[in-house]
């Protein structure tokens, strides 16, 4: 094996998503489908998503609590105040190897993706501090998110 391929496997590896990897603000991207709650247009049944780990469903022991990083706004934040509300940009520079270009988080609502999907994706880190706060201040406080679905993640306020 030349560096190269050396060098190749080794990331190959790296990006690897285990279960010890899927914490809190854990960055994945993961083909997503209908099935997941997603909604697409022109047909399309799956999309690679950039997505952000918030918690585990400890209630059912299956599934991990995500939120979608997109490169807009969610389309509701231009006309309702608690959907602007709960959008949050991620800087490309602080990402470099997980985002082509400054990002929104959609803090609007949750998503169930079961762990048999997240693992065919791809792990690139975990949130920095600042970021991470951010995000659960807004997941906290949103009323875009019941309560009950909050409980079901760990998102509880400090």
């Amino acid at each position: 094996m030349d560096f190269k391929e050396l060098q190749a496997e080794y990331n190959k590896k790296l990006r690897l998503v285990t279960v010890e990897k899927l914490v809190q603000g854990a960055l994945v991207r993961a083909t997503l489908s209908s099935r997941e709650g997603l909604r697409f247009k022109n047909g399309r049944t799956e999309k690679p998503k950039r997505i952000i780990i918030i918690g585990f469903d400890k209630t059912n022991n299956l599934c991990y609590g995500t939120i979608l990083v997109n490169t807009k706004q969610n389309p509701r934040s231009y006309y309702s105040d608690e959907y602007f509300a709960a959008q949050y940009c991620l800087h490309q520079e602080d990402y470099p190897d997980f985002l082509d270009y400054d990002s929104f988080v959609d803090c609007s609502s949750l998503f169930a993706i079961p762990f048999e999907i997240l693992e065919r994706g791809e792990y690139f880190g975990i949130l920095n501090q600042t970021d991470k706060t951010g995000i659960f201040d807004i997941l906290e406080t949103t009323e875009t998110i019941e309560t009950s679905v909050k409980k079901r993640f760990g998102i509880r306020r400090r």
